[in-house]
């Protein structure tokens, strides 16, 4: 069902670079999204998909009633979703010099998020994520760590910013990049240096050790295996990054990967996390867990979740080991006392 009076013209086609997929379930989480993406700069042509779903137990008891119980109460009700949606998204998508529509599904928004997204196709995925505490809001976080798990595309978990007026005004936006050298980390980079940020965004390029093989390299008992590989997966990361307009700084991390991520993300007060995903499947991903998935769930700023399926190694990936500039790094110098915090 598509509703809201899109203005997406034929001869615009042609232009269209990017394709994104606004999930929302409510006005509130709609605005949060809308109001995200103004302050990103998009390609010339970018198209968003304003995405709501209505499971039968969102359906007022009111409307089943009236309706006898029978699909009509969901019309009723998707139709009131796309009234009430398609008015704020058509005119603050189009503020933005972005063309959109509305549309609206019945069922499952874990399945139907992922599978709109496939069938479009989309590029991006903006998922809203919801931090309260009650059981409906964790039936909702787990929306949006299914579809983290699940889209065929990248996905950004929107949080809403408390501070983003002071953060403006006192500072750059800022990015936090976690690679461990992989292609999906490749991605990632890539994703960062191929979009137009705010004037004085900084990236902050961080690779995690683990900290017993840390302490055995400490120790002389194994080689600098460990270390050089991160500092190896940061040194292509860098690569990637220096034709974009962010100022680049890198650190070394001792701990585990998601929980260092995080903690480095809310120390340095980051705005966003992006990371690539090396899509586990099946048995790997019931032993190992998903990093991201579990970053995306939990930090405290947005995250970005980069698939890697756009994207291949190329000149940009630096063979060996890689050797950044004073000002670039300072991983070297911090890692000791990171090792004993973590």
């Amino acid at each position: 069902m598509v509703v809201g009076g899109g203005f997406l013209l034929s001869e615009q086609v042609e232009e269209i670079r990017m394709k994104v997929l606004v999930a929302v379930d409510s006005i509130t989480t709609l605005e949060i999204l809308i109001n995200e993406m103004s302050a990103r700069s998009w390609p010339s042509g970018t198209e968003a998909q304003v995405l709501s779903v209505v499971a039968d137990g969102e359906v007022p008891l009111k409307a089943w009633r009236e309706e006898g119980y029978g699909v009509s109460a969901i019309r009723r009700e998707m139709n009131r979703r796309g009234e009430q949606i398609s008015a704020l998204a058509v005119e603050g998508l189009r503020k933005i010099g972005i063309a959109g529509r509305v549309v609206i599904m019945r069922g499952n928004p874990e399945f139907l998020i992922s599978f709109a997204a496939r069938k479009w196709p989309a590029d991006l995925i903006l998922i809203r994520a919801h931090n309260r505490k009650d059981f409906r809001n964790r039936l909702l976080g787990s929306v949006a760590k299914s579809v983290v798990e699940s889209a065929p595309c990248s996905v950004e978990v929107v949080r809403a910013r408390e501070k983003a007026d002071a953060i403006a005004a006192d500072r750059g936006f800022r990015i936090l990049l976690a690679t461990d050298g992989s292609v999906a980390s490749i991605a990632a980079a890539h994703a960062i240096a191929e979009t137009s940020w705010p004037e004085n965004t900084e990236v902050r390029v961080v690779s995690a050790v683990n900290p017993m093989i840390y302490s055995l390299e400490e120790l002389g008992v194994t080689g600098d295996s460990g270390t050089d590989h991160a500092h190896r997966a940061i040194g292509n990361a860098v690569q990637v990054l220096n034709g974009a307009a962010v100022e680049i700084s890198a650190e070394v991390i001792a701990g585990s990967a998601a929980r260092q991520i995080m903690a480095r993300a809310k120390h340095w007060e980051a705005d966003l996390i992006v990371l690539g995903t090396n899509e586990r499947r099946g048995l790997s991903r019931l032993l190992f867990g998903s990093t991201s998935a579990a970053v995306a769930n939990r930090a405290h700023c947005s995250v970005r979740v980069i698939r890697a399926r756009d994207y291949s190694p190329s000149v940009n990936t630096l063979n060996g080991r890689s050797r950044l500039s004073l000002n670039s790094v300072e991983s070297g110098n911090r890692l000791h006392e990171l090792s004993k915090v973590a």
